[in-house]
């Protein structure tokens, strides 16, 4: 799928680049959704832009996520989002932003369109009414941070409820061990997609020209609200390890209370079978087999041996 927003703010929508018409080629913005290799080097034939980025983009050097060349700016963007599969999981997708005089080119997975789509179908509405390259450029940073925002205070809800029923309501069991999992792994990924947008914002705004002043001001702007969504990522990982500690100190109550309570039960069975054995020993000599209140006396000594230990740990507070 192919979105192209035309400077007439027209939205055409093909599947294939043989669809599009010569007239539709003056445009501000052209989405390309599950792009193709074929569709990428029709881009670059037909207007130029250098599309290397696309293919290392998950190599660590920076030259991999940003790119300043032959009149063009381009960088990549990996973008975490709620699963349609798993609502409590994030997978990530990378989105790329080309920028040169021809206009702006966009390309990521149908996927995460279908998830914006969904989500913030108002927001994407206003980018129809921009008729400014640089414009649409900002309102898509913008659009980024903004949804760091709504996606990080999720994730905090979240922890939030968790927290209230491990700490408040003193609910524990592997499903809630297993939310733990899943959101410490969502929080790492938010951090990890929060660095790198972070690093991408900061080496756009030093290659805005100085007379563009006004865009380097939203872009600190854009990048003091990343900073303050960073702090609050790593305060969801610190209250995530203090759960997980709650649980593992609830896990360690219990399990010392069943040792406990399995010493009480060995000591109250062992003195009564210790008697028990001694008197089924086979010898003619042993005390009290010829009385004839042998029997029940023995049986009285064996529920008093197995009460004694009861008595004595419940007063010790064992039980």
């Amino acid at each position: 799928m192919i979105e192209i927003l035309l400077k007439n703010k027209e939205i055409i929508k093909v599947s294939s680049t043989n669809e599009i018409l010569p007239e539709q080629m003056d445009f501000y913005a052209i989405q390309f959704i599950d792009y193709t290799d074929q569709q990428i080097n029709w881009a670059g034939e037909n207007f130029g832009i250098n599309c290397s980025l696309m293919k290392r983009y998950e190599d660590i050097e920076i030259s991999s996520h940003f790119l300043v060349k032959n009149n063009q700016t381009a960088f990549h963007i990996t973008i975490p989002y709620y699963c349609s599969k798993e609502e409590n999981k994030l997978v990530e997708s990378p989105i790329f932003f080309i920028m040169s005089d021809s206009g702006l080119f966009f390309f990521s997975n149908s996927s995460i369109d279908r998830f914006f789509n969904l989500k913030y179908t108002y927001k994407l509405n206003e980018l129809h009414e921009i008729s400014d390259m640089i414009e649409i450029l900002m309102f898509q940073l913008e659009f980024i941070s903004d949804y760091y925002a709504d996606i990080t205070e999720s994730e905090a809800k979240k922890i939030k409820d968790l927290a209230n029923s491990v700490l408040l309501k003193n609910e524990s069991s592997k499903k809630i061990t297993d939310l733990i999992t899943t959101y410490s792994f969502n929080s790492l990924l938010l951090k990890e997609s929060l660095i790198e947008t972070i690093r991408v914002f900061n080496l756009y705004k030093k290659n805005i020209q100085d007379q563009d002043s006004h865009t380097k001001e939203r872009i600190e702007s854009e990048l003091d609200d990343l900073a303050v969504i960073s702090d609050y990522i790593q305060f969801n990982f610190e209250r995530l390890d203090n759960l997980r500690g709650n649980i593992k100190n609830k896990i360690d109550l219990e399990q010392n209370y069943i040792f406990k309570v399995l010493t009480v039960i060995t000591l109250c069975v062992s003195l009564p079978a210790l008697i028990a054995g001694i008197y089924g020993m086979n010898f003619k000599n042993i005390p009290g087999l010829d009385t004839v209140y042998g029997y029940p006396i023995t049986v009285m000594i064996m529920v008093v041996s197995a009460i004694l230990p009861y008595i004595y740990f419940r007063k010790k507070k064992w039980l």
